[in-house]
């Protein structure tokens, strides 16, 4: 996770993150044309007074990884959809994490509720997760009867919250009853307050039990750590196994996240496999999980120096949360990674020779700058 909007330097918002917002076109977007918003029924022309038809779904491979956002948060970026990403294998869909905008995004990138089977989430900051009901609400709402309940993998209770970091050594404390829960307890509350929509559409439209549309497991994390020891040295160790892939995962350190994971994706059929950092610093755990992997998805920073970012973080935020653009180089090559993708970077308004310089210091391998939308056959 990253505070405040997407710029750097001593300024506001650089010129060009304005020129990238306003030109950004991306697959999980839509364009208002004005002919879609006119309420002017005498126009002579159809075209001008009916909304465009949509697009039709494009066509994926068989496998395949879709960086369906690419955006940091938690703030919004104009034109941009939220870090999420998708593994389609087969009919099946495997969806990893649920930044902003990134349920529209899976639908226009041609992917359908009916058909996914499992959801993981990397940690539980906003930009991670706020659309993560999105998928229930909205898609859960054409759910067939005797769809089976999306598995959901996630972390658990964090037991505890970590001193504050602003000067306020007594902060207000959201729910003090319980103040850093889990997945598990976050869904059962989602659900309660969305009770009374759902009600009606069960009476009035016949839909599916929102409660049956999903399955929350918490990751059950190895002994020795906790939420002031967050990410001890830590072996691989298994989320779920099914027909199509084996998942693991590792502890990584995220500030003060408590569990933040990584996940790596090994599919049966085809011998591929894909490893999510999620939002880290460098890791020897990552390096150990992603060992030999066929695609690297991970996030950046291109500098971890405060002052390029106009000193906005808390002081050492950056060094405790992520991994600049060359430490992911040392990272890629210690893990012997065949591919790289960046993902959940900033700034995304620099030219990508410049990220792939940073890169390239240590690493030889190919490497991607993400987009939003991008399709990798796998």
């Amino acid at each position: 996770m990253l505070f405040g909007m997407d710029f750097h330097g001593k300024g506001g918002i650089s010129r060009r993150s304005a020129i990238a917002g306003s030109m950004s076109a991306v697959i999980g977007g839509a364009l208002l044309t004005a002919a879609a918003c006119s309420s002017d029924s005498s126009s002579d022309s159809p075209s001008e007074s009916s909304a465009p038809s949509p697009e039709p779904a494009p066509t994926l491979p068989d496998n395949a990884l879709i960086t369906l956002g690419v955006a940091a948060g938690p703030p919004p970026i104009r034109g941009r959809i939220g870090i999420s990403s998708a593994l389609k294998i087969g009919d099946d869909v495997y969806q990893i994490d649920c930044g902003l905008g990134s349920f529209n995004a899976f639908t226009n990138a041609g992917l359908t509720f009916e058909n996914l089977k499992s959801m993981f989430i990397t940690h539980l900051h906003t930009d991670h997760m706020v659309d993560y009901f999105s998928f229930f609400l909205s898609g859960g709402y054409t759910a067939k009867p005797g769809k089976a309940a999306v598995q959901v993998y996630g972390p658990g209770p964090a037991g505890g919250l970590p001193p504050s970091q602003i000067g306020n050594a007594n902060p207000p404390i959201v729910d003090p009853a319980e103040p850093a829960r889990g997945l598990a307890t976050t869904t059962a509350a989602l659900v309660q307050a969305y009770a009374y929509t759902s009600n009606l559409f069960i009476r009035d439209m016949g839909i599916v039990d929102i409660q049956d549309t999903l399955k929350v497991n918490e990751i059950v994390v190895p002994p020795g750590s906790d939420y002031q020891n967050r990410a001890p040295k830590t072996d691989p160790f298994s989320v779920m196994s099914d027909d199509n892939i084996d998942v693991t995962a590792t502890l990584v350190s995220h500030y003060d996240t408590y569990p933040a994971f990584a996940f790596r994706f090994d599919l049966k059929k085809s011998g591929k496999s894909v490893t999510f950092s999620g939002d880290t610093t460098k890791s020897d755990n990552l390096i150990l999980l992603a060992k030999d992997t066929d695609i690297l998805v991970h996030e950046a920073q291109f500098s971890l120096d405060d002052a390029y970012y106009g000193n906005r973080f808390p002081p050492n935020y950056l060094k405790n949360s992520h991994t600049s653009a060359e430490q992911v180089g040392e990272v890629a090559a210690a893990a012997n990674a065949k591919h790289v993708i960046l993902s959940h970077y900033q700034p995304s308004d620099l030219p990508d020779s410049e990220w792939l310089g940073k890169v390239g210091m240590h690493y030889s391998g190919k490497v991607t700058v993400g987009k939003d939308g991008g399709v990798f056959e796998l």
